[in-house]
């Protein structure tokens, strides 16, 4: 398919619902107009293509709103998002950061290189008066003026992750069989700084949605033994205390592979889960489907990045063939980030995918397209 024949067939759809609209409808077992659809984490792409470093939209609070503005008029994404990240925390604890002008964030610095650093963080961190949450939730005010018709959402990283913001990576993993007990310490840290974020956050915006991403927790770094062990514990207290907070779930993204661990995901209380493009999306489905929400998992750097038209369309057909007949429910999207330098015509043919091949869709059920073909 070239440009000019993918730009005829998408003004020729026609959306009967908004996102919101189709995903409350199919959450409820009504049929709506096609697949609830998404991109993981756009904003990084969307600011490329129209035009706007990192840097610029992060320095502009005018820009982070004509960035918004424009996401829901031209694909209609609405919703707004306060993100801590993955590194947010640990740099509110004290790692230094590094914010490249066009590329993502990195650590500088770790705040716990020895844990006589940890006791003084336990002592001095508090939410209220830390710089760098009381940026982020004078953020979250200004855009909630700013919006008044759109939901507002926080999230958090996993309590493994951010402690791999606090101490280096190969620091954490010898802590596993060197010094475990102060490991399960900085993790509680973790555990407990983000849930007075996300306290705090919430009383203050009116939100009662989280989102979780945990990437180190993966299988690919931690194996079923020491996930069970040590991240298992702090991930289950910290979805615990935001369902106590918010009254809802929060959903939960892990890069990599994570098929070891879903039994263990589905016992800790999730329910909400987006699959990684590493992944069955099939496999997952069959193991989880009778519990969770499932997201994913079109590749984002081979198609959406690196594939052209063709390559992009027929990813989202087999995810919504694998996907869309999930119990507990599907949601299409990418398997991770949407990538700097993903053309415009590929985010487009995803989103034209999206409508076509999840046209009718209920939730456990084949969409119609797929099943006749």
């Amino acid at each position: 398919m070239t440009k000019e024949e993918l730009y005829k067939e998408l003004a020729k759809q026609k959306e009967e619902m908004t996102p919101q609209e189709r995903l409350s409808a199919y959450l409820k077992g009504e049929e709506t107009d096609c697949l609830p659809y998404g991109l993981l984490a756009p904003e990084d792409a969307l600011a490329h293509i129209w035009g706007y470093t990192l840097g610029q939209v992060r320095r502009s609070f005018r820009l982070r709103c004509e960035m918004i503005r424009r996401r829901e008029e031209e694909y209609g994404f609405s919703g707004l998002s306060v993100s801590l990240g993955l590194r947010g925390m640990a740099e509110a604890a004290g790692s230094t950061l590094y914010y490249p002008e066009n590329a993502t964030d990195y650590v500088k610095e770790y705040c716990v290189m020895d844990y006589g650093d940890l006791d003084r963080i336990e002592c001095e961190f508090h939410v209220d008066a830390n710089p760098v949450l009381k940026g982020k939730l004078e953020e979250g005010r200004r855009l909630r003026e700013r919006f008044p018709h759109m939901e507002i959402s926080t999230d958090a990283a996993g309590p493994f992750s951010t402690a791999a913001a606090m101490r280096p990576i190969e620091l954490v993993l010898r802590d596993i069989r060197k010094n475990p007990e102060e490991l399960h310490r900085l993790l509680s840290f973790c555990v407990s700084s983000s849930l007075k974020w996300v306290e705090k956050f919430c009383r203050e915006t009116g939100s009662k949605s989280v989102g979780l991403s945990d990437p180190v927790t993966s299988s690919d770094i931690l194996g079923i033994k020491y996930f069970r062990e040590f991240s298992r514990p702090h991930l289950k207290e910290l979805i615990d205390g935001i369902v106590k907070i918010t009254g809802n779930t929060p959903s939960l993204h892990i890069c990599g592979h994570t098929k070891p661990i879903w039994e263990d995901l589905m016992e800790i209380g999730i329910r909400n889960f987006s699959l990684d493009n590493c992944e069955n999306l099939r496999e997952a489905t069959e193991i989880m489907g009778e519990k969770v929400f499932i997201s994913g998992n079109v590749d984002p750097v081979d198609v959406m990045l690196l594939g052209d038209i063709d390559a992009v369309v027929e990813a989202v057909k087999k995810a919504v063939e694998k996907g869309s007949g999930n119990p507990s429910g599907y949601m299409l999207l990418t398997g991770c980030q949407v990538p700097i330098g993903t053309p415009k015509e590929n985010i487009d043919a995803y989103i034209y995918a999206a409508r076509k091949y999840g046209a009718a869709a209920k939730k456990g059920r084949l969409c119609k397209t797929i099943s006749e073909n």
